[in-house]
């Protein structure tokens, strides 16, 4: 067979019906994923925000910066 331009060599898949459940399983999937990726980075995110707004007072790096912000703030301040 000589593929002609335009035209694309796929193997055949078979038709699946996908039901409600299988929708669901991907959502929870999503979210659970989505729940850890925002809770690791969500803390990093702030310190970092906090060293571009004030480079003078988070000048110990970003070890320094989770230090400095839980022991001015509170640990509940790296959620925000």
């Amino acid at each position: 067979m000589v593929a002609t331009t335009g035209s694309v060599l796929l193997a055949p898949s078979p038709a699946v019906e996908h039901n409600t459940m299988y929708y669901l399983k991907g959502a929870a999937a999503g979210g659970i994923c989505c729940s850890i990726t925002h809770g690791a980075l969500c803390p990093v995110d702030v310190v970092k925000t906090r060293v571009q707004l004030d480079p003078v007072k988070y000048n110990k790096g970003l070890v320094g910066g989770f230090r400095q912000v839980i022991a001015e703030e509170g640990a509940m301040a790296l959620t925000t």
